[in-house]
């Protein structure tokens, strides 16, 4: 009788605290039976990295403070791009404009989970610079840098207004990553998600830098294939 009521005290304090609370961070059309395998079309990434806590990687990377955001992103974007060559014969990069002109578009991923991203109207396909039309096509949305980061922060729409705890000791530096892979044929998502990598750091260096973004392309091929019906 004791157990039994110290398990209904636990599980209504759970309740009330909210320590139950879970969320789906990725969904699949039913459509969706398999992931791209040797060519993959991509686009986005060039616009699509923020950093935050500049003067923070600024600092440690010995890079000026004004010039941090534009080097930084960049190095990210095209090392990414470099990840992505490595795991597929043929990588086709659409060049931004291709994606830009498009209009934001708000996806419901759980209850309280949305992404938002420009994603291509229905009847128009996109074409790669040969005018070629690729089948499928890996949208790259935001990838948001930082040091310690939860992607609840950021994402739920109950909490993204609450001031963000910035921390004196880090212990991790972030990626957070949302993307659809986007049926370029009939005009829908087949899948997107939201990651959340994290990647331990002593003394910050650019090999840290390259190892989150290695992280980060591992993840989203991961998730692409698990995520197939």
């Amino acid at each position: 009788m004791r157990s039994s009521l110290a398990s209904l005290i636990f599980v209504l304090v759970c309740a009330l605290m909210g320590c139950s609370q879970s969320y789906h961070w990725s969904k699949s059309h039913p459509a969706y039976h398999k992931a791209p395998y040797g060519e993959l079309a991509v686009g986005g990434v060039q616009s699509a990295f923020v950093l935050t806590r500049t003067a923070w990687f600024a600092n440690r990377l010995e890079i000026p403070n004004d010039s941090i955001q534009l080097k930084m992103t960049a190095f990210c974007a095209q090392f990414m791009l470099d990840e992505l060559r490595g795991g597929y014969n043929k990588l086709d990069v659409l060049p931004d404009s291709a994606i830009s002109k498009f209009p934001e578009e708000s996806q419901k991923i759980d209850e309280r989970i949305f992404l938002k991203g420009k994603l291509p109207e229905q009847g128009v396909v996109v074409k790669d610079s040969a005018g070629n039309v690729p089948p499928v096509i890996l949208l790259i949305h935001e990838v948001i840098i930082g040091t310690d980061l939860k992607r609840e922060d950021f994402f739920d729409y109950d909490l993204i207004h609450n001031e963000a705890q910035v921390k004196k000791l880090v212990d991790n530096i972030t990626a957070i990553v949302s993307y659809t892979l986007w049926d370029n044929e009939k005009q829908r998502p087949l899948f997107s998600a939201i990651d959340e990598i994290q990647h331990p750091v002593k003394v910050l260096t650019m090999d840290d830098m390259r190892a989150l973004i290695r992280k980060i392309v591992q993840q989203i091929r991961t998730n692409m294939y698990t995520g197939a019906k």
